[in-house]
């Protein structure tokens, strides 16, 4: 099992997959959820290295709906801006796990 767990809560379906290829060597595994779903898996006891949602009104409430758990408050988040394209949100990720202790 991959030692980082990145929780990917979008629209974007194909996101996930592209993410995990690029992050190989990163030791990733990374989860995706539709938003509606998103809350179970954001409630859970479940450690993510990561959470990743997308720049929406939905994004904002997951990102303040985890932060409302103290096991989720220092847990990082990246809001996905679909302007930025996939090179700019995989180096913020990397410079994310490069910096972060798991």
């Amino acid at each position: 099992m991959a030692s980082r767990r990145i929780l990917y809560a979008g629209d974007d379906i194909h996101l996930s997959s592209r993410i995990r290829d690029a992050l190989r060597a990163f030791d990733c595994f990374v989860v995706r959820s539709p938003v509606g779903p998103a809350s179970t898996l954001i409630r859970s006891d479940i450690k993510y290295t990561l959470l990743l949602f997308d720049e929406t009104e939905a994004g904002a409430e997951l990102e303040a709906y985890a932060r409302s758990f103290p096991h989720r408050e220092h847990t990082p988040v990246i809001i996905v801006k679909e302007s930025e394209g996939l090179g700019v949100l995989l180096e913020s990720i990397r410079r994310r796990l490069t910096t972060r202790v798991s």
